[in-house]
């Protein structure tokens, strides 16, 4: 079976169980995407006082502990800029092992290598600390019941016929019909999509070879003859007008370019697990160009209890893949063509519980970098207790008059107004249909 035929056929019927992919949508040719996004999801509520917003350990006015247990001058920052990060919070988790094959101890190479690239967002009120519309709200920028994810929007409006538009490893990732979602649950399935026709896909199978067919491929040119010749009857056997001309779009993707190979030869040798795997299979669809978005996920954020140990060990984890996946953009050279985001359902509170543990709190932060983020700067802020602050709208500084008419509260929405608008697709049909609540538009991005 030829393998863009076979990759169309299960994206309608099983591996991207998501969304229309009818005879209408067919089409010879698909667009190949050459601006990609990623988003990175922190499943569970991560604390960025622990990261990338740091707080101390000084006590709070209302007599509810400190925000965090490190001490104020352990806080880092960037030369000559308002980077700042926070450091491990003791000796035993900072010369631990926190992955088999990384043993991160430090957010300092992170932000030291990105700084030039990386724009942190602040203060952002998620207005919410439920799971379920925080994540909601964070990836489509609205909370409202049904908002397709911001990736989802974006490969509607770039490549909405290719069925690998929009891949994905979890998070919220809702596409509202607009396309397919194809989830991933590893490398190994585009080895077997791209080659149906081989019963042996695995990486040390050499698929030149005739034995690793199921036909010999004299045999399986005449399949394909035959199989040709029928699609040419049912054509002619075809009276009405709109189905004929839908059955002509349907086959004539059976003879398109299949570009899934690609992928597969794009992949390494062997692919990491955890969020490097993701980042990797990310990488390749995109040098493939055959995905314009891909979700990323890891979890492990929802720090109820021993939240120093637990929250440092899931950062740890979530900094290690996510500079991992950099890394792997600029040595493909797609920098100037891949915009990341990394964000969460919401915060943690700025005081510890009775379990040592952090519970839900509304107020968060994103990280971003890559095509269009303007980087080495820090937009919006928070107070000492870790509550939102309002910015100006024409500086994009924290308001010097917290209760001024102009003053505003930075929310997911306006973060999500400003990528549509990155992204050149505001006024995209699928855009003009899932609208934002916010009617501020904030060059956040630069």
């Amino acid at each position: 079976m030829d393998r863009r035929e076979f990759l169309q056929v299960l994206s309608g019927v099983g591996l991207a169980a998501v969304g229309p992919l009818g005879l209408q949508k067919a089409a010879a040719q698909t667009s190949a995407p050459n601006r990609h996004f990623v988003f990175v999801n922190a499943g569970g509520g991560w604390d960025p006082t622990s990261l990338c917003d740091p707080k101390g350990d000084a006590e709070r006015s209302d007599g509810r502990g400190p925000v965090n247990h490190f001490r104020s001058e352990q806080i880092g920052q960037i030369s000559g800029s308002e980077l700042r990060y926070a450091p491990f919070p003791d000796e035993e988790l900072a010369t631990s092992t926190l992955r088999t094959d990384s043993a991160l101890s430090s957010f300092a190479p992170f932000f030291e290598d990105l700084a030039p690239d990386l724009l942190v967002i602040n203060g952002i009120d998620a207005q919410t600390n439920s799971h379920t519309i925080g994540s909601r709200t964070i990836w489509s920028g609205s909370a409202k019941l049904g908002q397709p994810s911001f990736a989802a929007l974006v490969a509607r409006a770039y490549s909405p016929d290719s069925p690998l538009s929009f891949i994905t490893n979890g998070g919220y990732d809702v596409s509202a019909s607009l396309v397919a979602p194809t989830r991933l649950s590893g490398s190994g399935v585009f080895r077997e999509l791209a080659y149906p026709d081989r019963y042996n896909t695995n990486d040390n199978a050499d698929l030149s070879n005739p034995s690793t067919y199921y036909l010999p491929p004299e045999i399986g040119e005449l399949v394909e003859q035959a199989r040709a010749d029928r699609r040419q009857r049912l054509m002619a056997a075809e009276a009405l007008p709109q189905r004929r001309a839908a059955m002509s779009r349907l086959f004539t993707v059976a003879g398109g370019d299949n570009s899934l190979d690609r992928l597969v030869n794009a992949l390494p040798t062997s692919v990491s697990g955890g969020l490097r795997g993701q980042a990797e299979i990310a990488v390749a669809a995109f040098q493939a160009q055959v995905a314009v978005s891909a979700n990323l996920s890891t979890g492990g954020f929802d720090t109820h209890g021993d939240h120093d140990r637990n929250q440092t060990h899931s950062l740890a984890n979530l900094i290690d893949g996510v500079h991992h996946l950099w890394n792997l953009i600029r040595n493909a050279g797609l920098q100037d063509r891949v915009t990341v985001l990394v964000g969460s359902d919401f915060g943690r509170t700025p005081f510890y519980n009775s379990g040592d543990g952090k519970d839900h709190w509304n107020v968060t932060s994103m990280l971003a970098f890559g095509a269009g983020v303007s980087g080495n700067r820090v937009v919006g802020g928070t107070d000492a207790n870790y509550r939102a602050l309002k910015l100006d709208p024409n500086t994009l500084q924290v308001a010097t008059d917290q209760g001024s008419s102009s003053a505003l509260t930075l929310t997911a929405g306006h973060v999500h107004r400003a990528l549509r608008e990155l992204a050149g697709i505001s006024g995209s049909p699928a855009a003009q249909e899932f609208t934002l609540d916010e009617t501020e538009q904030l060059p956040l991005f630069g």
